[in-house]
């Protein structure tokens, strides 16, 4: 019985130091969702980067060659998004100018406007400046989740 529950420890693992914090929230605020988008842009983490968006998710923004509003759905956004995590290894996402009775709201069931601008920095190319227009929910019992993205440069 003995060898049996030495077997199940692994001797080659290394011991944990102190405790181990996560660097995602619970996204019961605004301000935690936000947290965690940038982290999973700075982690590169397409599943965590999945986990913000609402089945119903849609991303827009004015496409200037055209002269007219386009944009995608969730199944898109997650592709492109995967792409761009795929294609940069520094990636760098600074939120700033949230209101901050916003930024603590977390208030359930009701889509909630946020507006919101960033900073998104990838490796040593020029940071792209813009704002981002969320409209964003919290069903009740869970994390904020964003229903639409509106992109503006």
């Amino acid at each position: 019985m003995a060898l049996l529950a030495v077997g199940c420890a692994n001797p080659f693992a290394p011991a944990l130091r102190g405790e181990a914090e996560s660097v995602w929230t619970d996204a019961s605020t605004i301000g935690e969702m936000l947290q965690n988008f940038a982290t999973a842009y700075e982690l590169r983490d397409s599943l965590r980067y999945a986990e913000l968006l609402d089945e119903s998710f849609q991303f827009s923004y004015y496409n200037t060659e055209l002269g007219r509003n386009d944009g995608w759905f969730r199944e898109t956004d997650l592709l492109s998004t995967s792409r761009l995590f795929r294609s940069f290894q520094d990636i760098s996402l600074i939120w700033s100018g949230l209101d901050s009775s916003i930024e603590a709201t977390s208030t359930p069931d009701i889509p909630i406007d946020v507006v919101v601008h960033y900073q998104l920095i990838l490796e040593d190319l020029a940071p792209l400046l813009g704002f981002a227009r969320f409209k964003v929910i919290k069903p009740e019992g869970e994390r904020f989740r964003i229903l639409l993205w509106q992109d503006e440069f």
